[in-house]
This record gives C-alpha cells, structure tokens and sequence, in this order.
C-alpha cells in the first residue's frame, strides 16, 4: 500500500471529479510525499455539508444518516461511531480539510449514496450514479388520488404492502437505491415520514402517507423506466389553498423565470470599502440575467425591480406569486465584520445550520425588521414563528436541488477569482411566501477588497449571471424529463 501511495504522491493543486454531467476540481495536495483530496471541496461537489466539532480539531462529514468525524493530525476517523484507520494524519490547509486518497476516499464511499472510486491510472475521481438501480423518485396529486412514480434503470419485480401506523411499503428484490436522492423528494404535503432501506438481497422504501388510503393499483412503465403506484380514492393528500387570486407554481413545465434584485431605492444594501452600493451591482447582474433569458427564449422573465426603485419584501412576493413564476431568483452581494472574508455562496429557505449562513440571513433580513417595527408589527411575531413557517415550504427540496446546480456552475465558471463557500440554508425573509423553488445568491462580499473589485468589474458580473442561467436551465431540464 505504501508502494501505491507513493506513486500518487506526485499529484499537487487540484484534480478532476468526474461526475454525471461534467467534470469538477478540487484541491489536491501532497503531504510527506502521499497524495490527498480535499475533502471540504468533495463534500461541495457532492452536496454534503461539514460542520466543525472542535473548530480546527475535529470535523464531521454527515450524509444522510451516516457520518464520518476526521480528527485533524490524526489517523483515525470515526465511521458511524467505529474507529478506521486510514494509515496517515488528516490535514488541514486554509481552512480545508485534507485526506489520503488511497485509504479516505472508500470510506467516504461507504456513506454516500453514490459509487466513489479513485482511479489511479487517469489520476481522478469517479462518481457514478449509474451504480443504482432506483435512481429517483417523484409524487404527484392527480383528481381521483396520488401516483408515486419510483424511476428505475432496468425492469424491476417489487412488492407492496400496508403495515400499521398507515405505512406503504415498496420492496424491490435485487436493486440498489439511491438514498440521498429519495429521501430529498420527501414531502410534507404527502407524508408525515420517509425511510429508505439497503439490505443486502434486496431495497425498501416506506412511506407513512398523512391519512389513510384506498385502493392500490401498480404497474411498470417504459421510456423512462418507472413503477407507477397510484393510490385511488384516497385522502391522504391535503389541498394546499392559496386564494382564489394566486396561482401556486410550479407546473409542468418551468418557463417563467422571477428574478429578484436585492434592495433598491432607500435601501442601499451591503457598501463596500469603495463606497460600492450592493442596490447597484445587484441589479446589474439581474438586468444580464434578464437580457441573457430574454436572448434565447426559453423563459418568459418577470423581474421584481428592473430600476433603482424601493420593493418592500411582501410586495416582490406579491410580485412572483401572482405572475405565476416557476422559480425564484433573488440576487445579493455579501458583507462581513471579516475583512478576509470572500466568496460565492448559494442558499435555500430553511432554518440556518451555522453561525455564518446565520449573519448572512440577519443581514439580508434587517430592513424587513426595520419594516416590521415602523408599522407596529406585534412583539409574538418573532423569528422563531417565522421560521416554523418556513419549514413548511412545500418546494424546500426543489430549491435545496436548484441551489446545488447553481453552486455547481457557480464552481466552474467563478471558484478562478473567489473563493467557493459551498451552498447553505437560511432564514431569509424574501424566500418566505414564495410560492415556487427559490434561492438566494450571494455573488460576492463587498467587504473585501479583493471581492469588491471583482464586483465592479463587468466581466465578472456578467459570468454571475452566465452562471446563473446555466443553472436553471440544468434545473428546467432535470424537472421537465422526469
């Protein structure tokens, strides 16, 4: 083993991630002549998240149910609280976490829903989601019921069966399920849980479905390849109301696209340490979005602000819903008490998981607040009310996948001027009420010099917006040709 490490050892800077659709890099580096990955840009590539135990000590890679804990200049990782040995001491290199290819990268393998091989010969990673034979699924509310659709890469025999508590359960003999990516289409507007089940012989998936179902007929259907499970006559489904004057998107198909510009008018957003006015950037990006949709007319374009106007949040929500729009784009620049803090940054509505996406929310939030106070708005409404709410957004997997394919061009296309922060969930105030998958852009940080330049200058807002819209047209692609 030693002898193949050491002929890895050669590998510096980066290395190639080749996945379903493309390619990716992240950091490589050697370390007493033995190769290794950065694993915090494998987790960004893949979609994971790792959050520090001990900042700078210990770290955890956490993938569905599953974990690892590295221990900085230690051997040891903990796989679902059992010690392996991966023979050399974990790294740390600004910020990044550092692992050997060789003896790491299997153990992240064994946790990811995807087949993750290094490939000594071409000297890159593979990621392979052809190694699954349930790759995805989808439900959908029809007028006499719900049809679950459960998408397979060859013909499957399967089982079904109802058990106590109102669970329906699929077993599938012979077949390897994606996990990571079904247990994503969970919904609470359908279910009350999920859990998903790789045995060795065999794959279940059990849904508990909100309220009893009845009949049950099931078939397999070709082009794509998919076990069609539609439940007849049933309530389970509650009917989310909007108002007889709102239309709740999206449809079937994603044509019309709401591009947010932050701020506007009075409010100035984020200013720079050149005096750059977040209002202005913003906008600019959002008017070379608009023009670039404009262009090829795939989408139809509403914008929420297209001048230095002021647009109260209620009013952009307002704005979107009732044009009936199928995705949400609301555009920022960032801003930090860290001058050395930099980069991209991609979010979606949910509760913030750290300290950081945290900030960002609050400050995007604080002329709502002020909003909130100037009108008398009641002390119970506080944050934590707001928040319950936001869970219930029945598109928070939609726009957690929509935010990873914009991070994703995003790492293309900017991770060469700026540092790439990976994408994030958070409170934001202008994604609540949005009735559609929605993110959150922050294209920069005003507040560092080097990010502010990159923010005045036209070519780098232009790759924003270039980024952007190769992201939603991955995710008009992926949504249409289920």
């Amino acid at each position: 083993m030693l002898v193949v490490l050491s002929t890895t050892g050669a590998l510096a800077g980066e290395i190639t991630v080749q996945i379903p659709g493309g390619n990716e890099k992240i950091g490589a580096e050697t370390f007493g002549d033995i190769a290794y990955f950065s694993v915090s840009d494998l987790a960004g590539v893949l979609g994971h998240r790792i959050s520090w135990d001990i900042p700078g000590l210990s770290a955890e890679l956490t993938v569905n149910r599953h974990s690892v804990v590295f221990y900085i200049n230690s051997p040891y990782v903990n796989l679902d609280d059992t010690v392996k040995n991966v023979t050399f001491p974990i790294e740390i290199k600004r910020g990044c976490i550092y692992a050997p290819i060789q003896t790491a990268l299997p153990i992240i393998d064994v946790i990811s829903p995807e087949r993750i091989v290094w490939d000594n010969d071409r000297h890159l990673i593979r990621v392979s989601s052809e190694y699954y034979t349930i790759t995805d699924m989808a439900l959908s509310e029809k007028a006499n019921g719900l049809l679950i659709e459960l998408f397979v890469s060859e013909p499957k025999e399967f089982e079904l069966y109802q058990s106590e508590g109102n669970w329906l359960n699929i077993t599938i003999p012979d077949a390897t399920v994606n996990s990571r990516q079904l247990i994503s289409r969970k919904s609470s507007t359908f279910m009350r849980d999920m859990n998903v089940f790789q045995f060795e012989a065999s794959s279940q998936i059990s849904l508990r479905l909100r309220k009893p179902f009845g009949k049950i007929t099931h078939r397999f259907t070709a082009n794509p390849g998919r076990i069609q499970i539609s439940l007849i006559d049933t309530t389970a489904m509650p009917v989310v109301s909007a108002g007889p004057d709102r239309v709740v998107g999206p449809d079937d198909h994603i044509d019309k696209v709401v591009i947010d510009a932050g701020h506007g008018g009075r409010d100035y957003g984020a200013i720079g340490l050149d005096g750059t006015q977040e209002k202005k950037i913003v906008l600019d990006i959002a008017k070379r979005l608009a023009k670039l949709i404009r262009k090829e007319k795939i989408f139809e374009v509403v914008m929420t602000r297209d001048k230095d106007d002021y647009v109260p949040l209620d009013e952009r929500a307002r704005i979107a819903n009732e044009s009936g729009g199928d995705v949400f784009i609301s555009i920022h620049a960032n801003a930090s008490l860290k001058r050395s803090a930099r980069g991209f940054q991609v979010f979606f509505l949910a509760p913030a998981l750290n300290d950081e996406a945290r900030a960002a929310a609050q400050l995007e939030n604080a002329v709502f607040l002020s909003e909130q106070t100037a009108f008398g708005a009641h002390e119970g409404d506080d944050l934590s009310m707001i928040l319950s709410d936001m869970i219930q957004n029945e598109f928070q997997e939609e726009s957690s996948d929509f935010a990873a394919m914009v991070d994703r061009e995003f790492r293309k296309d900017l991770s060469k001027h700026t540092r790439a922060r990976g994408m994030d969930q958070a409170g934001f105030f202008v994604l609540n009420g949005v009735y559609m998958p929605s993110v959150l852009v922050e294209s920069a940080f005003l507040t560092n010099e080097q990010d502010e330049k990159l923010l005045k200058s036209k070519d780098y807002r232009q790759d924003v917006a270039e980024s952007i819209y190769a992201g939603l047209k991955r995710f008009k692609a992926k949504y249409e040709n289920k």
